[in-house]
């Protein structure tokens, strides 16, 4: 398990992927070279890790869940990892083996995942469904720290930027952050054959615009975590972005979608055990009485996550760089 220590740390950089040290330091009251120590050792053990992930502008795509033959589901899981355009992969319970989340920015995109096909493999049973507005989950934090803390740690506000179009300089940007957001800029323009200085006002422009955002995510197994759960729920339409925002916000969530479904509204949530999922739908009944409950499973283990493949502890143990626009 973290000491509280670590998970301050985490959780700070969590709020502020690319903070400075001294930053950082300052508000744990600790100096820079002993945070920047500690996260050089939890990276070293593959406890945390950091990258990007898609903005509002890119934040939808579709729900796979497969029911796999006998034999066959560590196969299904291999091919899933592999795909660029698959960033979650998860077992679970009930009557599906698996769930994948995919992103797909364009119709075409979407139809094409929907369409995709895994080789040499038997899936008993598919479901597809499309999600189309994201509340909340991929930016999870541990909330270690206290609002005051947290507040400070928070990036100054920007301007939003509206109609940027993306170019072949953007995704070969995004691609590179994807194993370390806290890359310097001098070591992504090694990379990508440009200057620090246009890399830096490269990503400001993108995040500002809606198509990248950057996380920090640990092993959450050792936060207390070892499990979660997958819920969908049915909301009245002209609830739904109020539930969904609401919901959405609660520190347990993983991920919350509106979804094109007979229900349409899908939750992952974190759980330190089984029966706390039964707490977890109580809570959202209590709070949201017009809320129905349609649908559940255990999540049993998490074997991808934003790209990064996760060990039966939860570690990264490797990274297939999500991209976007690989359909």
């Amino acid at each position: 398990m973290l000491t509280e220590t670590d998970l301050a740390l985490v959780d700070a950089v969590q709020v502020n992927p690319r903070a400075s040290w001294s930053k950082i330091g300052a508000i744990l009251d600790v100096s820079a070279m002993t945070v920047s120590r500690h996260w050089a050792r939890l990276t070293g053990e593959r406890v945390v890790w950091s990258g990007s992930t898609m903005g509002p502008r890119l934040f939808r795509g579709t729900i796979l869940e497969l029911s796999c033959a006998p034999g066959t589901s560590e196969d299904v899981i291999e091919q899933l990892c592999a795909m660029p355009h698959v960033f979650t992969v998860a077992r679970t319970t009930g009557d599906y083996d698996l769930y994948a989340l995919t992103v797909a920015p364009t119709s075409a995109a979407v139809i094409s995942s929907l369409l995709g096909k895994l080789d040499g493999v038997q899936v008993r049973a598919r479901r597809s469904t499309v999600y189309t507005r994201l509340y909340g989950g991929p930016h999870w934090r541990l909330s270690v720290l206290d609002p005051a803390q947290s507040e400070l740690m928070r990036p100054d506000a920007e301007r939003p930027l509206r109609h940027v179009t993306v170019d072949p300089g953007d995704r070969a940007l995004f691609v590179a952050l994807a194993a370390d957001a806290r890359r310097s800029f001098t070591d992504l323009a090694e990379d990508l054959g440009d200057t620090p200085q246009m890399v830096r006002r490269r990503l400001e422009r993108m995040r500002r615009s809606g198509l990248c955002a950057l996380r920090a995510d640990m092993a959450r197994p050792l936060a207390g975590f070892p499990l979660a759960a997958l819920i969908w729920a049915r909301v009245p339409h002209q609830h739904l972005d109020t539930i969904g925002r609401h919901v959405g916000s609660w520190s347990a969530i993983r991920f919350c979608a509106a979804v094109v479904h007979g229900s349409n509204l899908m939750l992952v949530v974190n759980l330190r055990t089984p029966e706390q999922l039964a707490e977890i739908e109580a809570r959202l009944l209590a709070v949201h009485p017009e809320l129905s409950i349609t649908d559940q499973r255990l999540v049993l283990r998490m074997c991808k996550v934003n790209g990064h493949l996760l060990d039966d502890e939860g570690r990264t143990r490797g990274v297939v760089p999500v991209d976007p626009w690989a359909t």
